[in-house]
């Protein structure tokens, strides 16, 4: 008995050997070299498939001639532009309120009713010009009864005029009388004297001589003060008709002449609001109009503390507002002294030019402060700046790799951006697309490098 095995029969009935069984060989010998051979092969083709892409991806040759080590696969394409240093305006920002130049409450001195109204809302008005009229009936009866009494002084005492502070008193009729008796008892009384030597004249007759000349010495300068109260009479009666004009005067309500107007030409008001109307009675004091300065406006604006030594009188500013998104050119015309111990804010006031009355009194405003400008400021595109979770940050080409750098903002237009901190090197280089991908350390290619690199490695 042995252990070969017997050849099979097939369905034809001749010999045949086993499935993958090698004549005259031990049947599965084969599986102990063919599958180790398998495996070494393998791994020998993908080493070098392997190495074949690594050597075209590693190697590039450059137009000069030298030889560059290319970025693998994993590398981020970006692109990239240099720093630039440019002058840049340095502004401070602020908001604030329009008001007008000088915004007028109109109010009535008098009691009286309201007969006439000259002007209605949004009236141009010049100075002097008829607000509206009261009932004048008491304030001309008031003033005719002044001048009676005023003419009854007068002619008392025969003033032909309102005698000022240095009338002459003594060519009043009633002085004048005084002053002749006074004359005629002295002259009286010096005639009597040289008698009294030679006893020509009795004793009693020269006491009542001298007797006489002091009474009308006494009533001459009695005269003199009365001529004086009298004519000081005179004058309260004249100033009591000047009051009594006044009222009659003020009876009619007209717009103030203003000394401050910010505008070298007439001043011109505007009817803000008026409020009151045909018949009202008013009192002293109510307020009647409402005018507004408009050629020239003041914005009112409150800027932090830490401004302070920037801001100065003759700056220029440029105003912005619903009404006028546009803009408009201003001049600081007022700076505060003190600041505010509540809100640590001082206040700035901006004349601002308005002789089209586009900018309306009250409007909401936005002003942009220009106080210095500063060479030579490092700025990057704006595609540059990366912001993330409210940092900002760029990334810097550093190498074949990106450099991640926080940084501080200033100044900034619709191309580009002000990097106050850190300070950024000229010769440096920002990312301006890709950034989402980039983290401190992560290999890059610019854009022109990679289609260069793509291009010698194309068979074509």
């Amino acid at each position: 008995m042995t252990n070969s095995k017997m050849p099979t029969q097939g369905p034809s009935g001749g010999n045949q050997t086993a499935l993958g069984q090698v004549p005259g060989r031990p049947a599965g010998s084969w599986q102990l070299w063919f599958w180790p051979s398998l495996c070494i092969l393998s791994f020998f083709a993908g080493s070098y498939l392997l190495g074949s892409r690594h050597e075209s991806t590693t190697k590039r040759l450059s137009l000069d001639g030298q030889t560059h080590t290319n970025h693998d696969s994993q590398s981020v394409v970006v692109t990239s532009e240099p720093v630039v240093r440019r002058p840049i305006e340095r502004t401070v920002d602020a908001v604030g309120t329009l008001h007008g130049f000088e915004e007028v409450d109109i109010s009535s001195k008098l009691e009286g009713r309201v007969v006439k109204i000259h002007q209605d809302l949004s009236s141009v008005v010049e100075p002097g010009d008829i607000l509206l009229e009261l009932d004048t009936t008491d304030a001309r009866l008031t003033l005719a009864q002044a001048e009676r009494a005023l003419q009854a002084e007068l002619s008392k005492w025969g003033f032909s005029s309102v005698p000022g502070e240095s009338y002459n008193r003594n060519e009043l009729p009633l002085v004048v009388s005084s002053k002749l008796r006074y004359d005629l008892a002295k002259s009286r009384l010096d005639r009597m004297l040289p008698l009294e030597l030679t006893r020509s004249i009795s004793q009693d007759d020269l006491e009542q001589a001298k007797s006489d000349a002091r009474i009308a010495e006494s009533e001459w300068k009695n005269q003199l003060l009365m001529a004086d109260a009298a004519a000081a009479v005179a004058r309260l009666r004249a100033s009591e008709v000047a009051i009594a004009e006044q009222k009659l005067q003020d009876c009619q309500i007209v717009a103030p002449k203003p000394t401050l107007t910010g505008d070298s030409q007439t001043p011109t008001y505007t009817v803000a609001e008026r409020l009151v109307s045909e018949g009202t009675l008013l009192r002293p004091g109510t307020e009647v109009f409402r005018l507004v300065l408009g050629k020239t406006l003041k914005l009112r604006l409150l800027v932090p503390e830490s401004h302070s030594s920037e801001v100065q009188v003759g700056q220029r500013v440029t105003i912005s507002s619903a009404s006028l998104p546009e803009g408009r050119e201003g001049i600081v015309s007022k700076v505060a002294p003190s600041i505010d111990r509540t809100t640590r804010t001082f206040l700035v006031e901006v004349q601002v030019p308005n002789q089209d009355g586009q900018c309306k009194p009250g409007s909401f405003a936005k002003a942009r402060i220009k106080v210095g400008v500063s060479e030579g400021s490092a700025t990057i595109p704006i595609s540059g700046l990366y912001s993330l979770a409210g940092i900002n940050k760029i990334f810097i080409v550093d190498g074949n790799r990106a450099k991640e750098l926080h940084v501080v903002v200033g100044e900034q237009s619709k191309d580009w951006v002000e990097i106050m901190s850190p300070a950024l090197a000229p010769s440096w280089r920002v990312v301006t697309s890709g950034q989402r991908m980039l983290s401190e350390g992560t290999p890059i290619v610019e854009r022109e490098q990679a289609q260069a690199s793509s291009n010698q490695t194309d068979p074509r």
